[in-house]
């Protein structure tokens, strides 16, 4: 997208803080209730036969429909579906790209990408700050789309986007957070720098075992739940804010392909898994700012069979 639309939609959006809140399979019930609104499915036999009847199996769907004696579904009674281990985020915005060279920017299309952010709430941070001296942002890369509002970006979503066919792209979903903790924590158990109880690690002493504790705390709650996580907030953000219905997402091959990625490859299942979990179907109809795109269609000219995800619950 032009950089002028990606400041226009910043400068409309709300300034302050966005919270997100989310629990395990919570996405199962937004697109449920999104299906019951916009198609007026109600009944069981009907949602079978929906581009989501997947859902129907998830074990807090099928506890509420035991629960519910009847045929018939509605939107309220799937509200308190999922109502434990709720997890706190925050959303923000920013911007990736932006130079007429859009190699190394790894976007399908030259120009801008709107970022959207999940971070972790400043409590956990502080808790951080307090052992390493630093934030976590400081340990991922610089190089990546971190929110410069909040110091702990636990995940963010690239999205490119055309107003005009209502039409919008994930180019990616990514976390280096989760990544980097996984390391600290290894540090912390392997290394030989300081002494038993501390160890070093960028100029500071830390003491090990309660560096182990407050990596493994974040990771026994975030690794398994980030990317469903990004993706709720991003479904939500588009649908809700942007007030866009057509979402399309990069499929692994495709993606690479035209964000010109030919090392270190993002992992598959992100590309494959992520978007199946979601009801997004896979479709050989290109974004159509992706493929009037003149310097973008030089990309897709050199693939074969180019595929794309698209929901448009």
């Amino acid at each position: 997208m032009e950089l002028e639309l990606a400041n226009e939609i910043m400068d409309c959006l709300p300034t302050s803080r966005t919270l997100f809140r989310y629990t395990k399979d919570q996405y199962a019930i937004y697109l449920l209730q999104r299906l019951i609104n916009n198609s007026g499915f109600k009944t069981l036999s009907q949602l079978k036969k929906s581009s989501c009847k997947q859902l129907l199996e998830k074990p807090s769907i099928k506890t509420l429909l035991g629960r519910c004696g009847t045929d018939v579904l509605n939107q309220w009674q799937l509200e308190n579906a999922c109502a434990k281990d709720i997890n706190n985020y925050v959303l923000t915005l920013g911007k990736w790209g932006c130079v007429k060279n859009y190699s190394w920017n790894q976007t399908s299309r030259p120009g801008c990408n709107l970022v959207l952010q999940l971070n972790l709430p400043e409590s956990l941070d502080a808790r951080f700050k307090a052992l390493a001296g630093c934030a976590m942002n400081k340990i991922t890369s610089s190089n990546h789309p971190q929110s410069r509002k909040r110091s702990a970006t636990l995940a963010w979503a690239r999205l490119d986007l055309d107003m005009n066919s209502g039409q919008v792209l994930i180019e990616e979903i990514q976390s280096d957070l989760i990544r980097e903790l996984d390391w600290v924590k290894g540090f912390a158990i392997r290394s030989r720098t300081g002494d038993e109880k501390y160890f070093e690690w960028m100029n500071t002493k830390i003491h090990r075992q309660q560096m182990v504790q407050y990596c493994d705390a974040i990771l026994s709650t975030q690794k398994k739940i980030w990317t469903e996580a990004m993706m709720a907030a991003t479904l939500w953000f588009i649908h809700k804010e942007l007030g866009l219905n057509r979402i399309f997402y990069n499929s692994f091959d495709t993606g690479n392909s035209m964000k010109g990625i030919s090392y270190t490859k993002p992992p598959r299942s992100l590309y494959t898994d992520l978007p199946e979990k979601f009801c997004f179907a896979l479709t050989q109809e290109a974004p159509s700012f992706i493929s009037s795109d003149k310097k973008a269609k030089n990309r897709l000219r050199k693939i074969k069979d180019p595929q794309w995800y698209l929901l448009n619950v």
